[in-house]
This record gives structure tokens, sequence and C-alpha cells, in this order.
């Protein structure tokens, strides 16, 4: 009897596995549809407060709609326009910089790398790394994304209108099928709040990181500070990677664009300051233990994620992780597996 209990457990917790590996391969064969639906949902959740504010001044649901996606426009436009002239700024001054920045770091890896025993000599190889062949690579890559960028945008935004219309009416559909189970109806309504407070959270922080890193960017007379601020903004919400790859190559631009060696100092130790009191201080504090994620699980999110939806798999890890994790804490039979996503205070 135990055996054939224990056969029984086997090919459940197999069958588990199977189908997570399907259902994984099937979002990643039909990404081209999942990434836009994901981020209107991601984007959804953070404007409802938005709508529920309209409806309580009497304004009618549509035109809350047509506000929220005019506003979401107009805030990409912006956006487009930011990137689009700091391009222009960086063409005009493209020359310079990469001269700047051969003169400045080539010369230092060369003399690691002496260190290192790799290279007998650092002054024979000035150019460890190109960067002209570097820019135009990657250049030619970002054209070609275009396109695709455009007709996702699109796509988002039509899934956007569908889940703000429709917001309201899923939680009727939920009642029909539920039957009119009021503890399911309580689950839904506590997840969605929570889920919606994460992602405010992020966002307040993440802009929070945005306007420090352009205000230390101007202070410091370091070019395109409100191109820095934007994507500082953008790559706070990958978690850990983000906040950490955008700080090292603001740093690195700050050391080909600074001359004084002590005015880099600061400016280096104030760019880890913002991200050390806002994502290390202020966000915890405000994210609560209920969305805290321990490392290993935010890693591995980040890699599952990324593989399957690229680089927008990588900022709706989290979030798809931390609906996971409220989801599963509400299960008896999965509740051990919440456990295993929580930080371990």
């Amino acid at each position: 009897m135990d055996y054939l209990r224990r056969d029984i457990k086997t090919i459940k917790v197999s069958l588990l596995i199977i189908a997570a590996v399907v259902i994984l391969f099937v979002l990643r064969l039909f990404s081209f549809i999942f990434i836009p639906l994901f981020l209107a949902l991601f984007i959804a959740l953070l404007l409802l407060p938005v709508l529920n504010w309209f409806e309580s001044k009497k304004i009618p649901n549509w035109l809350g709609i047509v506000i929220i996606i005019i506003i979401s426009v107009l805030f990409i436009w912006i956006n487009v326009k930011v990137i689009q002239n700091t391009s222009i700024e960086l063409l005009h001054s493209k020359d310079e910089i990469i001269t700047e920045a051969n003169h400045k770091i080539n010369p230092i890896l060369a003399k690691v790398q002496h260190y290192l025993g790799i290279i007998p000599d650092p002054d024979a190889h000035r150019n460890i790394i190109d960067f002209q062949e570097l820019v135009e690579k990657h250049s030619t890559k970002l054209f070609n994304q275009v396109s695709t960028f455009i007709t996702g945008l699109f796509m988002t935004f039509f899934f956007l209108a569908i889940f703000l219309t429709g917001a309201h009416l899923f939680e009727s559909f939920l009642n029909r099928v539920t039957n009119h189970n009021e503890h399911s109806i309580h689950v839904f309504k506590e997840i969605k709040s929570s889920l919606n407070g994460y992602i405010k959270v992020k966002f307040i922080t993440s802009l929070l990181t945005g306007i420090g890193f352009t205000i230390v960017a101007l202070s410091f007379g370091v070019k395109f500070a409100i191109f820095w601020g934007f994507m500082a903004f953008l790559l706070n919400f990958v978690q850990l990677l983000g906040s950490f790859f955008i700080t090292i190559v603001l740093i690195l631009f700050g050391f080909v664009e600074i001359n004084s060696t002590g005015n880099f100092l600061i400016f280096a130790s104030l760019l880890v300051g913002v991200q050390v009191g806002v994502g290390g201080i202020l966000e915890p504090i405000l994210m609560g233990k209920s969305f805290q994620i321990n490392t290993i699980s935010v890693l591995l999110s980040l890699a599952i994620w990324g593989f399957i939806f690229g680089v927008v798999g990588l900022v709706l890890a989290i979030p798809i992780t931390v609906f996971l994790k409220m989801v599963l804490e509400r299960i008896p039979a999965t509740e051990s597996l919440a456990k295993l996503l929580s930080r371990v205070e």
C-alpha cells in the first residue's frame, strides 16, 4: 500500500514537471502574443487605481480609459523624444566619446591584463576594446529591433484597453464561476490589491532612482543626464541585475567624461548611494515582508522568464514570481513552496 501511494505521488510530481515544461515551451513559442499581454496586465494593475479614482468622480468608464490611454501614449512619446534627442546628440559627439573611452579605459585594461600575466607589455595593447566597432555593432542590432518594438507597442495598448475595460467585469465573471463563493472573491481581491501595491512601490522607487541619477549626472556635467535617468528608471524594474548594470555603465561613462579623479570618486559614490538608499533601504521598507523573495528565487526567476520573453521577461519576472508566491501562500497544499520563495528573516 505504501509503495502504491509513493508511486502515485511520484507520478503526480512527474506530471506537474511535464506540465510546467509544456507551459513554458508554449509561452516561449507564442511570446510575440504573451509579451504584450503580460506587459499590458502589468501596466493595467498600475493604472487601475487611477481608473477607480475617475469612477469615484463620476467620470464614465469609457472616458477614463480614453484619458489613461492618451496619458500613456504621451508618456511613451516623451520618452521616445528623449531617446531620439539623445541619439542625435550621441551621433554628433560619438567620435569624441569613443576617443576619450579608448584613451582612458583601454590603458587601464592593459595594465590589469599585464598584472594578471595575460600580456607581457601593457603599452603594446592599447586597444583591447574597439569602442568604434562595439558602438556600430549594437547600433545595427538596435535599428533592426525597432519595427518589432513598434508592433509590440500597438498590441500592448490593445490589450491594455481590453484589461481596463473588463477590470470590473472580471469580478462578476468570477462570481458566476465560483457560484458567489465569498472566500474565492476575497482571495482574488487580496491578491489583486497586493500585486497592485507591489507594482506601485516598484514604480515609485524606480522613479526616485531615475530622478536621483539625473540630478547626479547634471550636477557633474555628465552628458545625456535625462537619458541616464530614464534608463535607470526602466532598468530598476529588473531586480538586482538592472540596477547593478546601469550603475556600472554610468560610472564608466562618468569616468570617461569627468577629468578630475576626486570629482569622479564623489560622482561614483553618489550613484552607489542612490542605489543603496532607494533600492537597499527604502524599497524593502515599502515592500514589507509579503513581497520579499530570496536571492536564489530572484535569479532563477530572471533566468527563466528572461529566457522565455527576453528583455521584457526580465522586467516581468519579479511581478510574476510575486503573484505566484501569493497564490501558493493561499493554497494549503502549496504553502511549503511559497516558503521556499520567501526571504529568510
